[in-house]
């Protein structure tokens, strides 16, 4: 029995495409909603139309503040005491391999039931290492303890590959064609969207990572940046929960709200935020996930970390800023410069080599 244990949106995003993929091969799967972003993913399964999850371990709620985030996970994490409870109420009673995603709690909390259930698993999207525990924190960390206890590690390019020789951990690898998040990408971007936006051009603008919204001098320094930029061309604000949290808390929405040409909106289906990529003049983003999305539609991408686990457009559409105001300023200036054309990739996709790869548990 093949499980799929995920609680995130970007989770589920780049998981769609295998779900797919199954779905096309009519084989039967057990989908499994950990619920760390339940209210999201219910929304991104009517939009991908991907079946409902067998098993669902926390409705009606988007984790959104650190301390609901360690609730959320501290109750979790007590029920592995259970092991009889897990496997007959999140694997019910079968063998197999469980399909885990990434480098999020949702992440080890999938692992850590399946390990308490005795099933194999399958670490989608290994190899990634920024080499710094602190940034991106604590994904950096979450990510090196799936990938060393996971049993199937699915590599998305060859420089992750060469990451996991390093770690000795090669024998446990499949090297797929790319990650997963380009089929979704372009599923997103060949669906028609009303943008409901009358800006013929515009910056768009994203930020969440702990690592930033978590500081006030950050925060500072990114209004300061969207003030910037909004010299230049209007900003679409896309705002995560977390995000808005964390201004209101050091009390910088009235700074905020003071600049001008700024337009906000609160997170957007995949299809909308993936056309508004496509559509603007370049993406300013602290996302891994964006950083790859930016260099498939070749957008430039101003990244606002000081390391990445991601090589995806570096050297090309991508500059990762490490937060040196040269740097920043040379992008908004030159940004044209930055432009790519799409990528495209040509044999087998990744979702088929996952799904072919893991025959003998269907």
């Amino acid at each position: 029995m093949i499980h799929i244990a995920i609680g995130t949106k970007a989770q589920f995003i780049k998981m769609v495409p295998v779900i797919q993929e199954l779905q096309r091969r009519s084989i039967k799967f057990n989908l499994i909603d950990l619920g760390q972003h339940s209210l999201i993913t219910e929304n991104l399964r009517k939009e991908f139309g991907i079946k409902e999850p067998d098993i669902c371990l926390s409705k009606g709620r988007n984790v959104s503040h650190l301390f609901k985030g360690l609730m959320w996970l501290i109750r979790l994490f007590f029920k592995g005491f259970n092991i009889k409870w897990i496997k007959e109420n999140v694997f019910m009673n079968r063998k197999g391999v469980c399909l885990i995603h990434g480098d999020t709690v949702s992440t080890l909390l999938a692992l850590y039931l399946a390990k308490c259930a005795g099933l194999k698993t399958a670490h989608i999207e290994a190899g990634l290492r920024s080499y710094n525990y602190f940034e991106p924190f604590p994904e950096e960390a979450l990510r090196v303890i799936s990938m060393r206890f996971s049993d199937i590690l699915f590599v998305p390019s060859r420089w992750a590959l060469d990451n996991l020789k390093k770690m000795r951990l090669l024998k446990k690898a499949i090297l797929l064609p790319y990650n997963t998040s380009f089929e979704a990408t372009f599923y997103s971007l060949n669906k028609k969207v009303n943008l409901n936006l009358d800006l013929e051009e515009f910056a768009l603008f994203t930020v969440h990572r702990m690592e930033n919204i978590f500081s006030k001098k950050r925060l500072e320094f990114i209004l300061s940046l969207i003030s910037k930029i909004t010299n230049k061309l209007p900003v679409v604000f896309v705002q995560h929960e977390p995000t808005i949290n964390q201004i209101r808390r050091f009390r910088l929405q009235e700074k905020l709200n003071e600049i001008k040409n700024v337009y906000f909106f609160k997170i957007l289906s995949h299809t909308h935020f993936i056309h508004l990529i496509d559509s603007c003049q370049f993406v300013v983003t602290d996302g891994g996930s964006i950083q790859e999305e930016v260099f498939y539609l070749g957008k430039p991408c101003l990244l606002l970390r000081r390391y990445t686990e991601r090589v995806e457009g570096l050297g090309e559409n991508v500059l990762l800023s490490k937060f040196d105001e040269k740097k920043i300023k040379y992008f908004i200036n030159n940004y044209k410069e930055f432009n790519r054309k799409k990528a495209v990739f040509d044999g087998d996709t990744a979702s088929s080599v996952i799904v072919s790869s893991l025959g003998k548990y269907i």
